[in-house]
């Protein structure tokens, strides 16, 4: 019988293990590595398929600060839409709204932020892969009855149009 030379190894005092034992073991490696990438790709399968099901959705959410004095909303859509054309999109969209200024436009990380003299906001596209890409915008201002909510839902939608996709309030 052939044996290797293993430094360290289990209940074997003089280190040396058989070769069919080595090559068990390699066996048993390999197994679990193939079951790994296995349950790897079927986790990543499950995110693609949620995010299908969420394409042009539009989801949104509120809350007001402790002291009640400031209010935060956020909305966000998945969309069939390669990631720099949405930011390109987006880009020229705030850049042609009347009465906002860009106060940051951070190209690396696809994200703009802007104002309107009360309100701030900011528009982030996120890749998810193979042509897919969630769109999020954040917005703070004072509370008060003119919540941006609308405004927010309107301009998404509006640059879902531009990109020829369907978007709509989700429920």
């Amino acid at each position: 019988m052939t044996m290797a030379y293993a430094e360290g190894v289990g209940d074997n005092a003089r280190g040396l293990i058989p070769e069919a034992t080595m090559i068990r073991d390699m066996r048993k490696t390999a197994v679990l590595l193939g079951l790994a990438a296995m349950l790897w790709g079927e986790v990543a399968q499950a995110q693609w398929v949620l995010a299908r099901r969420a394409d042009g959705r539009i989801e949104q959410v509120s809350q007001a600060s402790p002291k009640g004095d400031t209010a935060f909303e956020t909305a966000s859509v998945i969309v069939d839409v390669p990631v720099d054309r949405v930011f390109e999109t987006v880009q020229r969209s705030i850049r042609t709204a009347d009465g906002i200024t860009v106060t940051r436009d951070d190209a690396a990380a696809r994200r703009v932020e802007f104002t309107d003299g009360k309100r701030n906001a900011g528009i982030q596209a996120i890749s998810l892969g193979d042509n897919l890409t969630q769109l999020m915008v954040s917005s703070a201002h004072a509370t008060g009855p003119d919540s941006p909510t609308t405004q927010i839902v309107e301009r998404i939608v509006a640059v879902c149009r531009q990109m020829g996709v369907e978007c709509s309030r989700g429920s």
